[in-house]
């Protein structure tokens, strides 16, 4: 619950960035132990580290775009301190380009996605992490034991101008995506970043039922956060495929 922390003196650095940052170093290092990248060659896997650099650094320049557009804030220098990171539009952004990079290098799409879905399920604990300490994306308040108080001068502390009891949702999340990983790490199913993707998107659009911070507004309405929105065209989006290789499957074994 510290928005900055102390390294040596006088000098602080953002929780957020430190936990966002952890992530990403530990699920690169997890990366190197899946057993389909060790059985790559160096030249492929330095090609799987460059498109992940690549869709990582444009995934973060998506959600601070996302966030600027839905909060309706102009993109100068002088507003960069007022927009935040919105997850779900870096992480479609970031996996359009994930996507584009591993065609160009002719990885095996869904194959090369789903070995990465254990590193991706590490980087997203450690983020949420990351929001729980800098007291961003909270949550409704709520008399539940469940519920935590954020300390004067926190993000929550601003918006409700008094100490209150609210919903960690960022906790929420955590605990949802841990799950997600040990039932990765010990089922090996396949279509795993599918799930995934599917089971997060229903996740989040719940979640924002129950969270209080200012997401802004998306499409000229709101009935749905930024968030609901893009987690309904995901699940949309994914059941067209789920039908269309349904479709196709059924083609071929007929023929």
């Amino acid at each position: 619950m510290l928005r900055y922390l102390e390294i040596g003196y006088n000098n602080f650095i953002p929780s957020y960035n430190l936990f966002v940052g952890i992530g990403i170093a530990i699920a690169m290092l997890f990366l190197q132990y899946q057993i389909p990248f060790k059985a790559m060659g160096e030249a492929q896997k330095h090609k799987i580290h460059l498109s992940l650099i690549i869709s990582i650094f444009l995934g973060f320049m998506g959600a601070f775009i996302f966030d600027a557009y839905s909060q309706n804030i102009e993109l100068t220098f002088d507003n960069l301190n007022k927009i935040g990171l919105t997850f779900l539009g870096g992480l479609i952004s970031g996996l359009i380009v994930l996507v584009f990079c591993l065609k160009s290098f002719k990885f095996p799409i869904l194959s090369t996605l789903d070995f990465m879905t254990l590193p991706f399920c590490i980087s997203h604990f450690f983020g949420r992490l990351g929001c729980f300490m800098a007291g961003c994306c909270f949550g409704n308040p709520t008399n539940s034991i469940l519920g935590v108080t954020f300390p004067i001068d926190s993000l929550p502390f601003n918006h409700f101008q008094r100490l209150v009891n609210v919903h960690p949702t960022q906790l929420y999340e955590c605990a949802f995506v841990l799950c997600l990983f040990l039932f990765f790490l010990k089922y090996k199913i396949k279509n795993q970043f599918y799930i995934y993707i599917l089971t997060y998107s229903i996740f989040r659009f719940t979640l924002e039922f129950i969270r209080a911070d200012n997401r802004g507004s998306v499409l000229n309405q709101n009935v749905f956060t930024p968030s609901q929105i893009i987690s309904i065209f995901v699940v949309f989006f994914l059941g067209i495929i789920f039908f269309m290789k349904k479709s196709y499957h059924k083609q071929r074994h007929s023929n």
